[in-house]
């Protein structure tokens, strides 16, 4: 996580320094340049789970077993050097719940492990949070379209998870019901983000922008276990990947 935060940030950097002397250079043949104005918008668009928080694997406790869902963002920056500005964005996303096959896979993981008779797990709740990101943004126009480079980091604010009831028979050690919780909790999450701006006068302008969000994740407790066996959630690590299309207002 660390060499992807680095090379991402070295990157934006370099790109960053070779548009900025880019950028230099046009200013001094153009003093008369007009300074970028600060920006608010809405936008709606798709998440989508990546890496663990993606996968369906019982064995793998970083599995999210989590599904694409919709996104609302409020989204803007304001600039306070030339074409150096400090972006933001507050976003909610809604990853749904546990599908069919999600619960059989992890019933067949649970009876598995415990030796059961039988086991059945039901899944209540669905992937619900907030992100709040902050970050350095670069933009540089070429006639109506401004193209926004930004890194970012802020939290993350678990709304609810999936919440499962593991029930196991047959197993004289194991009878009551076993409870993941549902969980509530804030973690640290980065990311970076690409946007392209339509400017349609007066201001007003159309917006495409890819967001990448990623978090070691929030805790997870688990109540009624009395043994030891079978999957065991206690962090639920989030990597969001987003395209947004949405509207802005130039100030």
């Amino acid at each position: 996580m660390k060499q992807t935060l680095t090379f991402f940030t070295a990157g934006l950097l370099m790109l960053l320094a070779f548009t900025s002397k880019a950028q230099d250079t046009n200013d001094k043949d153009d003093e008369t340049k007009v300074k970028l104005k600060p920006y608010v918008g809405l936008g709606m668009g798709i998440s989508y789970p990546l890496s663990d928080f993606q996968k369906v694997d019982y064995k793998n406790n970083k599995s999210g077993f989590a599904n694409k869902g919709v996104t609302f963002q409020l989204d803007g920056a304001y600039y306070i050097y030339r074409n150096f500005g400090i972006g933001y964005t507050f976003s909610y996303q809604d990853q749904s719940n546990f599908s069919y096959d999600d619960d059989l896979i992890l019933s067949q993981g649970y009876t598995t492990d415990f030796k059961a008779d039988q086991g059945t797990v039901t899944a209540d709740k669905r992937y619900r949070s907030f992100n709040l990101l902050v970050g350095p943004q670069y933009t540089f126009v070429w006639r109506s379209l401004s193209f926004d480079l930004r890194a970012s980091a802020g939290a993350i604010k678990s709304q609810t998870s999936p919440q499962l009831t593991i029930s196991v028979t047959g197993v004289d050690a194991q009878t009551g019901s076993i409870t993941q919780q549902s969980a509530k909790g804030y973690a640290f999450a980065y990311g970076g983000s690409a946007a392209i701006r339509f400017d349609m006068g007066a201001g007003w302008g159309l917006s495409l922008k890819g967001n990448y969000v990623k978090s070691q994740g929030y805790d997870v407790t688990t109540t009624g276990r009395t043994l030891n066996v079978g999957r065991l959630v206690t962090k639920q690590p989030i990597t969001e990947g987003q395209i947004v299309f949405g509207l802005y207002k130039a100030f």
